[in-house]
């Protein structure tokens, strides 16, 4: 008995030194009815499915398991999709609500352990779950139908995207702290979780392949047996946990004092799921010129989202850093120099855009490409660094200390949509043609979706010099910023002593002795 109680006084200390709040959200949720709702849904909906599979598997059936491993991982996926996610909404939105999320942030836990508290506390709920209705999911195995190893693949692969979409809505419930905004995004986030999980959700796809046979034949895949599955399977899994560590990150951003580094989190794990998609291309690296090719393409186009959608937070980030934080990057570090672009400021956050761009043109050589693939490759980076870098530059060179980083990135946004629409308009408005023309032309070449999805009819009609251009005029509103953020970081100079030479000899001072 001692034996016993010591375990449970480790487990006791161990969950509280893991994060207190995962004991305080899980006896709410006990007490609450949310958890008793859905594990009761978990036993009637598990019961009722075992009951008619076994009667339809007395009628000589052997593939009764089929549709009933489909009918409780559609109950699963309601659950660990839908309802589990909408709670997890609701986590720091009550909190506030009831105006205690002050009082949480005031104790000895930092931002990072209360969204990672708040976010294991839903991990046990769907645990919970799981558990109910594992023993009627691998019933499904008895009745025939499905094999062992396909019900032993999707349990963990499922539960992974519930904790993918717990840490999206835990994101979701951090941007806002009124109570409209709040609510509004609560309602839009639970419409697109019910269409997506009626019109193109899980149950559906499952419904279609155990229609086709998918699962039958004692394999984990019938519809895609082989290594290619097993790899993308991968990567899909470590995309997932990446975007998972990053969304808590972002979280944690939300909750932390503006006086603090909010920033250097962000920025390691943004730079290791750039790492993460560049070491999957590069892993095709012996494969066939038409297989390389194809991994190219793929870094292009997802290479070139993040280092958009992250140079847009980035290099409009206020180039004055919180006093604290100065100090802190001031103080003498043997790695100081090599951890620069991973701190706050908007000078380092370009220096942090421009290496991983030299990474990503890094990867896209390594593969192989053509020249009009690498021009290609130049184009995206020289078109993110143009309309992010020069709306950023042109307002700090104005006013460098001044706090406007929401509205410099509504800038970015508003010049991107200008570049989209405004050729078109004014074609039409000073030419006036006779015919109503969309096709790409030469006017399009500002506008950068459709230049780099047209990059062949530019290589072929028009000249790479205004994309280069353009280019170049980022990289100089970049390298602008890089100084401009230096000048505000740098180390000022030491204040004399009033009985100092250089106060005596000044016009006006008085050197006096004690």
């Amino acid at each position: 008995m001692s034996r016993f109680r010591a375990l449970v006084d480790w487990l006791a200390n161990t969950s509280d030194w893991l994060s207190p709040l995962v004991v305080k959200e899980v006896r709410q949720a006990v007490r609450g009815r949310e958890l008793h709702y859905s594990f009761g849904l978990c036993l009637v909906v598990g019961l009722a499915v075992a009951f008619f599979g076994t009667a339809d598997a007395l009628t000589g059936n052997g593939t009764s398991g089929r549709w009933t491993f489909g009918a409780l991982i559609g109950c699963l996926t309601f659950l660990g999709l839908v309802v589990v996610p909408l709670g997890t909404f609701g986590a720091l939105r009550n909190e506030r609500l009831e105006q205690t999320l002050e009082l949480i942030t005031l104790t000895a836990l930092s931002p990072r352990r209360v969204v990672i508290g708040k976010l294991l506390a839903q991990d046990v709920k769907l645990a919970t779950l799981f558990a109910g209705l594992a023993p009627f999911i691998a019933m499904s195995f008895l009745l025939g139908g499905i094999d062992f190893g396909t019900i032993l693949l999707w349990l963990p692969v499922l539960f992974l995207w519930s904790m993918w979409a717990c840490a999206a809505c835990l994101f979701l419930s951090s941007l806002f702290t009124k109570r409209v905004m709040s609510g509004a995004v609560l309602g839009g986030v639970a419409i697109v979780m019910f269409l997506f999980l009626l019109v193109f959700g899980l149950p559906r796809v499952i419904f279609l392949l155990m229609s086709r046979g998918a699962f039958a034949g004692g394999t984990v895949f019938s519809f895609g047996v082989g290594a290619g599955s097993w790899w993308g399977l991968a990567i899909a899994t470590t995309a997932g946990l990446a975007t998972m560590a990053n969304l808590v990150l972002l979280a944690e951003n939300r909750l932390s004092l503006p006086t603090e580094d909010r920033v250097t989190a962000l920025r390691v794990g943004f730079l290791g799921q750039f790492l993460l998609i560049t070491a999957w291309t590069l892993s095709f690296l012996n494969e066939p010129a038409n297989v390389k090719w194809s991994a190219g393409q793929a870094l292009g186009v997802l290479g070139g989202l993040h280092l958009a959608v992250v140079a847009m937070f980035t290099v409009t980030e206020d180039l004055v850093v919180p006093r604290r934080v100065l100090l802190r990057m001031r103080a003498p570090s043997p790695y100081g120099r090599l951890l620069a672009i991973f701190r706050p400021g908007g000078g380092h956050g370009a220096i942090y855009v421009l290496a991983q761009m030299a990474l990503f043109l890094a990867a896209m050589w390594s593969l192989q490409p053509t020249s009009v693939s690498f021009r290609w490759s130049l184009a995206v980076c020289g078109y993110i660094c143009l309309f992010t870098g020069l709306p950023a530059a042109v307002f700090r060179f104005m006013r460098p200390a001044r706090a406007a980083s929401f509205q410099l990135r509504v800038a970015v946004l508003v010049l991107l949509s200008i570049s989209l629409v405004l050729p078109d308009v004014l074609f039409y408005v000073l030419w006036q043609p006779a015919v109503f023309d969309l096709r790409y032309a030469g006017r399009h070449l500002l506008n950068p979706v459709r230049t780099l999805t047209n990059w062949a009819v530019v290589e072929t009609n028009h000249s790479f010099a205004i994309p280069l251009a353009a280019g170049l005029a980022g990289l100089l509103a970049y390298l602008a910023l890089i100084h401009l953020g230096m000048r505000m970081t740098v180390q000022p100079d030491p204040i004399e002593p009033l009985g100092s030479a250089s106060a005596a000899v000044e016009p006006g001072s008085a050197n006096i002795s004690y």
